[in-house]
């Protein structure tokens, strides 16, 4: 029972929604099934929620006393307070959006021909509307709703009818969602080469473009985002989304202004990709507001790839001491299933920043990897210290290793140059500083410039300094 649906849910209500929950199913207007409320005091006197704890037959016990235990009862029994605990979820999301409420009970009252009351309704959800805070793509489709209600209270023939504000509220609705999608779709094929063919976007940017959204930041945002993510060099649109990022922390849920946070830091990792070291504190910058906002929880939890970049991003600046209190504060915050390797990875960056290549190795051996990314920069990690403790066999054959597995992820897209171009010139340093291939000075500076001029080439600096180093 503990890995069942019902669980599972059961165990993401807060103790206030618990406390609520209880009234619900003691209530006979949701529930006239005295085993569901059984059920429920079973499930709230546990004092952990385990496979042990949850043994179905315990449970059956406690809700069907004195009775052997029957299997098929209790999995409708489950069934059946699973449905009543979705009808209360259902429920207090309803009651949680008070323009919904009002404007529920404004159409019950048209219907019921009840005009006065059903125009004081609406009046109400309207206010309720514009006093929440959010400013979202929603918020233009719930003035819709309204304005539809308006005109189902109001067919009035002897005044103008309000379709055009219908019209306007659903256009701004549908804009804003038919760029956020565009977004999403631009940040996914950049990584693995999907095609995307979005209806009416090339019409949609066109109008933004002359001007006629200016009045909605929502959709200036998603446009300028949208130009970011869409082509390669696009920093006007990039610093015109960041003007407008303080104030969209206002009026987006964190959920969306993670991933509009997310589509500025691909951009930034996009031009940190073609040498741009200017977007490090960008996409710095923007990690950190995004945790000073808690954007990047999820139910409490920390996305593991935003962990990492980070601390990789916070290293590149020489941020140590910020990095330090940053892995003691947040590691606790992955999931229990990521926690391990993401952390020990983690530290093993810092390690290497602290030149602990014994500690680097320890943190890193017999690590698996489930994010091709993570384990790229590992192997990149693992290179380093090779060269530079001077293991020459054994880079040797990590270089070859390592070329082939990036030729064998297709799914790179643009990464791929970037490692085979690392690889390269890591290849030719070592053949030079092992003396296996010795190099003129002339033929230094032509390395020098072919490590300047390549392009993407997210380790320069290091082959740069490695070859002023040994020169």
């Amino acid at each position: 029972m503990y890995h069942s649906k019902l669980i599972s849910l059961f165990k993401t209500l807060s103790p206030a929604e618990r406390r609520r929950f209880k009234k619900w199913v003691n209530s006979p207007a949701h529930n006239i099934n005295a085993r569901l409320s059984a059920f429920y005091e079973f499930l709230d006197t546990r004092q952990t929620l385990s496979e042990r704890s949850l043994k179905r037959e315990r449970a059956f016990a406690a809700i069907f006393e004195n009775q052997p235990y029957d299997d098929l009862q209790m999995r409708r029994t489950m069934s059946e307070f699973l449905g009543v605990l979705e009808g209360f979820l259902s429920h207090e999301g309803w009651r949680e959006n008070p323009s919904e409420h009002w404007l529920s009970l404004a159409k019950t009252y048209r219907q019921r021909q009840l005009n006065t009351d059903a125009t004081a309704y609406l009046n109400k959800a309207e206010e309720a509307l514009n006093a929440q805070p959010l400013r979202d793509a929603h918020y233009f489709l719930d003035h819709y709703r309204l304005q539809e209600e308006k005109l189902a209270q109001n067919p009035a023939r002897d005044s103008a009818l309000n379709l055009q504000e219908m019209a306007d509220e659903l256009a701004r609705f549908f804009v804003a969602e038919l760029l956020r999608n565009a977004c999403s779709a631009a940040s996914h094929s950049a990584i693995y080469r999907a095609d995307y063919q979005l209806p009416y976007l090339d019409t949609v940017l066109n109008d933004c473009a002359a001007g006629r959204y200016d009045s909605v930041p929502l959709i200036r945002l998603y446009f300028h985002s949208y130009h970011c993510l869409s082509q390669p060099t696009a920093n006007e649109h990039f610093f015109a989304y960041k003007a407008l990022l303080p104030d969209a922390a206002q009026w987006l849920s964190k959920a969306e202004l993670r991933d509009v946070l997310l589509f500025g830091i691909n951009y930034c990792i996009r031009q940190l990709n073609i040498d741009e070291p200017g977007f490090f504190r960008e996409a710095f910058d923007l990690y950190k507001l995004g945790l000073k906002q808690e954007t990047f929880l999820e139910h409490g939890v920390l996305s593991r790839f935003s962990y990492k970049n980070m601390v990789a991003i916070g290293l590149k600046l020489d941020e140590t001491a910020w990095v330090e209190t940053f892995l003691d504060t947040y590691t606790q915050l992955l999931s229990e299933e990521f926690r391990e390797p993401y952390e020990r990875f983690c530290r093993a960056k810092l390690s290497y920043r602290t030149q602990d290549f014994d500690q680097v190795q320890t943190l890193l051996h017999d690590l698996s990897f489930d994010d091709v990314f993570l384990e790229l920069d590992a192997r990149v990690l693992l290179m380093k210290i090779y060269f530079e403790t001077g293991e020459w066999r054994l880079l040797e054959g990590f270089l070859r290793a390592f070329e082939r597995f990036v030729g064998r992820k297709k799914m790179l897209a643009y990464h791929a140059p970037n490692y085979r171009n690392i690889v390269q010139f890591t290849s030719k340093l070592m053949w030079w500083k092992s003396g296996k291939r010795p190099f003129s000075t002339e033929e230094l500076n032509v390395l020098r410039q072919q490590i300047s001029l390549a392009k993407p080439l997210t380790e320069r600096e290091w082959l740069l300094e490695t070859v002023s180093k040994y020169e």
